[in-house]
């Protein structure tokens, strides 16, 4: 009864699936702490994590222009935050779907969650903050069609 096995072929991507989906998980916690803590100044200088719930929120503020520079004194840097975490974001679920369509819905749609809520926990969210977030969600769309452009041309 000598039977012979049959190899087991062995998929990375899908191996690589369940490490794939805790660094999107991880990541979307970074990016939720960060848009909610009630105060990003007191944060990014002491580590200090606070949460304020506002039951009553004022949803106009949402589409509000007139602030764009005066809200943080480090007005590039949050910005730049914005661009960055989203970018890696949207980088982090294309990697897992390989799909930029469900990718950029996912990262655009995780985007309005995080700035409409901020509304919710003491924080300005603003229509403006998710322009800056797609900005970067799109900028990796376009950094990885230009790559793979490049590669086909090879």
């Amino acid at each position: 009864m000598n039977q012979q096995r049959t190899p087991k072929i062995v998929d990375p991507q899908k191996d690589n699936q369940p490490i794939k989906i805790f660094a999107i998980l991880l990541w979307g916690l970074f990016l939720l702490i960060n848009t909610w803590t009630n105060n990003l100044e007191l944060m990014i200088h002491s580590g200090s994590v606070e949460f304020q719930w506002n039951s009553s929120p004022d949803f106009i503020s949402f589409f509000n222009f007139n602030d764009i520079a005066l809200i943080h004194p480090y007005f590039v840097v949050i910005k730049l935050g914005h661009f960055i975490g989203f970018a890696i974001m949207d980088l982090l679920i294309f990697n897992l779907l390989k799909s930029h369509k469900s990718s950029i819905t996912i990262s655009v749609a995780f985007a309005f969650f995080t700035e409409f809520f901020q509304l919710y926990w003491g924080r300005d969210g603003r229509l403006y903050d998710l322009g800056i977030d797609t900005l970067g969600i799109l900028t990796i769309y376009i950094t990885i069609k230009t790559l793979n452009k490049e590669d086909q041309k090879k």
